[in-house]
């Protein structure tokens, strides 16, 4: 067998192989592969793949070339619901999710904003974020919060996706 053809079915060997999620493109970017690791999706085996497509012309660039797909704002919600059928269909019955999915000029959550994008976003992170766009509660919410959820002091009264205040 001549050499540039066993050479090219070695490679397609390994790129056939089963990889660790990210390992592809852990080399420029180490960051956002480290970050997957501690996501729940890297233990579902999910890799960059399924959020930016296969980049191929991404990974051969010598310069910089986009990759597959980034999703916009009012992507996301269709991009994470095809395995989060039931959030997403709550979600996009929300006012955030309505305003997202609008493109208002009105600034709103999606799935990225609580949950992280690359890395997951624990409870702290995902208030802090609330409060960018929610500075001023109403009085309701100042007080010690329902124990619902004790990580996360909003989910104590709304529900988490769609936010309509639970009873």
């Amino acid at each position: 067998m001549a050499a540039p053809a066993l050479t090219l079915m070695l490679l397609l060997a390994a790129l056939a192989s089963p990889q660790e999620p990210g390992a592809l493109c852990a080399t420029c970017h180490s960051e956002h592969a480290e970050d997957l690791r501690s996501h729940k999706h890297f233990a579902a085996k999910l890799s960059c793949e399924v959020c930016h497509g296969a980049s191929e012309k991404h990974r051969k660039a010598v310069g910089a070339a986009a990759p597959d797909r980034v999703a916009a704002p009012d992507e996301v919600p269709a991009l994470c619901g095809g395995c989060h059928a039931p959030q997403q269909k709550t979600y996009v019955a929300s006012t955030h999710g309505k305003l997202v999915l609008a493109r208002s000029s009105k600034r709103a959550a999606n799935c990225g904003a609580c949950h992280g994008v690359h890395a997951p976003r624990w409870a702290a992170a995902m208030e802090r974020q609330c409060a960018r766009c929610h500075e001023s509660l109403p009085q309701s919410c100042k007080g010690a919060p329902r124990q619902v959820n004790a990580r996360l002091a909003c989910a104590g009264c709304h529900e988490p996706h769609s936010l309509a205040r639970q009873q």
